[in-house]
């Protein structure tokens, strides 16, 4: 056994040596873009997915298979194609797969079969490429902004639309980019797969949960818009913008995950098999 654990930390400490520019340049992300800190939560989740099922983990015989090596190398190539494309996104993928090999490698397709889901889990910690980050936070905006303008034209406050700024008398109120919801759709996908994956619904159940999670967020994010309008509209553009426009975004995104936990119970409860009832046979 001991020969076993020291053959691991081989791998492992040489995934260390060859990731620590990766690893750092992710941290370095998480830290400063507000839309990815939820990154340091990530590696923490998929460690807790499987510290969560460790009693049936140890009961896996470790029987490492070849296959980890072509995965590996694979890996390693894409962090080497990152660097020379300039693409922190491909080095990101790279340690995932590597992490893959490594798992594969050291103990094998059926520990793999049980852990892919943590090992997958890590993709939601690598910052998204800007062509694709602009290409999803635009709709993002004018959907909010869109939103904002339906529900405070209801309320009888006077506001135009034009792309994703809303006009106000005498003021303009525009949905930027940091508004447009990405911060918390991102985020609340990556907490809607945890909350799905470590329930006990049915596999169904689970794809429901996490699919929701994206037209949860969303929508979410345009309540906050509005509120933000509201304020605009009755108090000052400094009260819209201050103290509220940071807490309403934690506001959301809790009442969020409450509305996706009561999603999950609701349709346990609605689809929980029924329970077997035992009768009196006695004759």
């Amino acid at each position: 056994m001991y020969c076993k654990r020291f053959a691991i930390v081989l791998p492992v400490v040489a995934l260390g040596l060859y990731y620590h520019d990766v690893a750092r340049q992710l941290a370095v992300r998480w830290y400063n873009d507000p839309n990815y800190s939820h990154g340091f939560f990530v590696p923490l989740f998929s460690l807790y997915f499987v510290w969560e099922k460790r009693s049936g983990l140890a009961a896996i015989p470790w029987k490492g298979s070849l296959l980890g090596l072509p995965v590996i190398l694979a890996g390693a190539g894409l962090k080497g194609m990152g660097h020379l494309l300039f693409s922190p996104y491909l080095a990101g993928i790279s340690l995932v797969v590597v992490i893959a090999g490594v798992v594969l490698l050291c103990w094998g397709r059926q520990m793999m079969r049980h852990t892919w889901v943590p090992v997958a889990f890590l993709f939601l910690m690598l910052p998204l490429p800007r062509p694709v980050y602009e290409s999803v936070a635009l709709p993002l905006q004018r959907f909010a902004a869109m939103f904002a303008t339906v529900v405070l034209q209801a309320v009888s406050i006077p506001v135009l639309r034009e792309g994703n700024i809303i006009h106000f008398a005498g003021k303009s109120l525009e949905v930027a980019q940091a508004c447009s919801g990405m911060r918390l759709l991102v985020g609340f996908v990556a907490m809607g797969i945890a909350v799905a994956y470590l329930s006990g619904n049915p596999i169904w159940h689970k794809a429901i949960v996490v699919v929701s999670a994206f037209p949860i967020a969303v929508v979410a994010n345009a309540i906050r818009v509005t509120g933000t309008g509201v304020l605009y509209h009755h108090v000052s553009e400094k009260a819209a913008e201050g103290f509220f426009h940071a807490f309403s975004g934690w506001l959301m995104f809790l009442l969020a995950l409450g509305v996706l936990m009561l999603e999950s119970l609701v349709l346990l409860r609605l689809f929980a098999p029924p329970a077997s009832s035992s009768e009196d046979g006695a004759t």
